[in-house]
Formats: structure tokens, sequence, C-alpha cells
């Protein structure tokens, strides 16, 4: 069996151990946790659901350890209470925005862009899922935002929280930025 799993490569260049790359032990654990879960038919979704998230905390608290590198999220953010409500937008601040997010869209005319709103793709490296964001600057704040699904497809599918800490950087094989929880406050 162990022959027939899938092998995903890592093409970024980095001392030591990649974010990206899945280890041994998150693919064990979470093949063994799916076949016991599937086994146990008296128990209700309820409970499958918290044993899934569970096992989502588990995991990303094993890569964690696996990953000490974290030097490789050039944007860090701990998520604020208006990152997490029912704005559904994450808020990034403008030095940020200049120096890491801006001059990776690419053309000359790109803050004339991100008015208008750019969308912008997110690997999601923590469960191999890619999203899709529009980065915008709100021009009566002069605020810069993700916008689009980010409540749906972070804040509720990874179950974030205030005070816990994410992570983007550039990708340029997906012309995109790689995302990951780097910290969760609520865990345990």
């Amino acid at each position: 069996m162990a022959a027939c799993r899938k092998m995903n490569v890592c093409t970024h260049l980095t001392l030591g151990m990649c974010s990206c790359a899945p280890t041994i032990l998150k693919r064990e654990y979470g093949s063994s946790s799916s076949s016991s879960s599937s086994s146990s038919s008296s128990s209700s979704s309820s409970t499958t659901k918290k044993r899934k998230h569970c096992n989502n905390k588990v995991q990303v608290a094993e890569k964690r350890m696996k990953c000490k590198d974290e030097g490789i999220w050039k944007i860090k953010k701990v998520l604020k209470e208006s990152d997490v409500g029912n704005m559904s937008r994450l808020m990034l601040g403008r030095k940020i925005v200049n120096e890491f997010l801006l001059p990776m869209l690419g053309s000359n005319n790109a803050e004339e862009n991100v008015i208008k709103g750019v969308r912008v793709k997110i690997w999601d490296v923590d469960t191999n899922s890619m999203h899709s964001l529009v980065f915008k600057k709100w021009v009566s704040s002069k605020c810069y935002v993700f916008i689009g699904n980010w409540g749906k497809d972070f804040i509720a599918r990874r179950d974030l929280k205030k005070g816990d800490e994410i992570g983007l950087q550039w990708n340029p094989s997906i012309n995109g930025f790689n995302f990951s929880v780097l910290q969760l406050s609520h865990m345990g």
C-alpha cells in the first residue's frame, strides 16, 4: 500500500524542510485516523466532524513541530476580530503590501489594478487545497484587503479565531501565494 501513496514534490529552494513538504507522520496519522473513523458506524455526524477538526489541528501541530524554519513566511499576521468577523475580509498593512505583495503582482500599474481588484490564487499548504481571493485597495479607508471567499474558504473551513497566526509567501510556480496557519491560539 505504501507504494501506492501519492507523491508530492516540493520545488522550493530552501535549506531544511520546506513548509509545503508533507511529512510521513502527517500522512500516516491522517490515513490511520480516517480508517478508524470509517470503521466506527455508531458515531454521529457531529462526533465525526469534531474528530476530523481535531485531527486537522493535530496535523497542523505536527507539521509545525517538523518545520522549524518559519522564516520563509514573509507575510505573517495575527488575526484580529475584524479579520475573523462578519466583514469577511483579511486586512493587511501598507508596509507589508508595498514590500511583499505589490512587487509580486507584476505590472507597473499594480496599484491601479489593485484599486479595481486583482484575483489571486492561494494554495493552502496545510490542507493541499487551492483557493481564489480578490486583493483590493479600499480607496475610502486606504486599506488593503483580501476579499471574496475569505470567510468561507479560510475562517470557516480552517476554524480560524482571533489570535491565530497565519503566513503568506509568494509561490512563483502558481503565480500566487502559499497560505499556512502558523499558530492556533485556541488549540487545546
